[in-house]
């Protein structure tokens, strides 16, 4: 039997019959947490106000960190009682491009109010880190044809893509937070501990995408085409240092240490080989220098961004591949 603290239950809106669940976090801790009803659950709330001075990306970008945060209603105010129409649809848009979950949005003359409707275990993590993964892989593989074509238009494309990817970012920062509320994890092989290394690997997969989307600066920023033999190295280094990642992010779904302990070994090697990438622009003029010297840079921080999330999994799994002996204190001598 255990008995719980008055205000926590009515916090709660616990009654008898109602359902906890007790877990054991540590050795030596349990914790204890309430399926609470679903108005409870998202009644966080918040109140940004606004000058008529303030742009909508400033705005926008308190909108984020309260999301990530977990809160599932934000209303934006004029201090002055007023919000123009045009300040509201810029944050409508910014929000509809780049939250997942805020399909409901309310306003009035005087404020606008978003709704964050998507639900606890609605999309897992791993789930979220594995569209990520395959929008990264989607846009590689455009990146690539829009560089061999030399194809502005797929070229752009590309990098609309990134959005997604910031997308899904911010919902898994968002749905780990809430997990840190909740005391548990709605994706059960998520370990408490282990949340803020799932954060990191989400916001280097956000930064991969953004260095993958550097190879269509060769189509967008340069005035003749590349020759073949550049466009194959290019691509040679692209998909290699793309391969890492798909190494990475599969040792962290299959909790492999010894795959991210290649990954490691794999990118430091890839990095060690960056001079020999460089050699092919030899001869170039300095534009279509300082553009393919800033791709090959990108292709080299993919695969940094692999070997940190290799470096997770290591922290992640080594209690694995290792046996601990319990600590004993020694009786003092008589």
């Amino acid at each position: 039997m255990v008995a719980l603290p008055k205000k926590w239950v009515r916090e709660m809106g616990l009654q008898q019959g109602s359902e906890v669940m007790i877990t054991r976090p540590t050795n030596t801790s349990l914790l204890i947490s309430a399926e609470v009803e679903a108005g409870a659950a998202r009644g966080r709330e918040a109140v940004i106000e606004v000058d008529a001075d303030d742009a909508p990306e400033s705005t926008f970008r308190k909108i984020v960190s309260l999301y990530v945060l977990g809160y599932s209603q934000i209303t934006i105010a004029g201090t002055r009682g007023l919000l123009s129409s045009s300040k509201k649809v810029a944050i409508k848009e910014l929000v509809r491009k780049h939250l997942i979950g805020t399909e409901g949005v309310a306003e009035s003359r005087e404020m606008m109010t978003v709704h964050v409707l998507l639900g606890y275990s609605e999309l897992s993590v791993e789930n979220a880190l594995k569209k990520m993964l395959l929008i990264i892989n989607s846009m590689r593989k455009d990146a690539t044809q829009a560089l061999e074509s030399m194809d502005p238009v797929l070229a752009e494309a590309v990098v609309e893509r990134q959005d997604e990817v910031k997308r899904f970012e911010l919902y898994v920062i968002r749905e780990l937070n809430m997990s840190q509320d909740r005391g548990i994890s709605s994706d059960a092989r998520i370990d408490q501990r282990d949340t803020l290394g799932y954060i990191q690997v989400a916001r280097m997969l956000e930064r991969i995408a953004y260095h993958v989307c550097k190879l269509t600066k060769a189509v967008t920023d340069l005035d003749k085409p590349l020759s073949k033999a550049t466009i194959s190295k290019i691509i040679a280094t692209h998909e290699a240092s793309c391969e890492l990642v798909d190494q990475a992010l599969l040792s962290l779904f299959k909790r492999d240490h010894a795959g991210a302990d290649a990954v490691i070994d794999s990118s430091r090697e890839f990095v060690d080989k960056e001079g020999d990438a460089v050699r092919v622009l030899d001869g170039a003029d300095s534009k279509t220098f300082h553009t393919l010297h800033v791709i090959l840079d990108g292709q080299v921080r993919v695969a940094e961004y692999a070997r940190d999330i290799a470096e997770n999994v290591l922290d992640m799994t080594i209690e694995r591949v290792t046996s601990s002996e319990e600590l004993v204190t020694p009786h003092a001598s008589v």
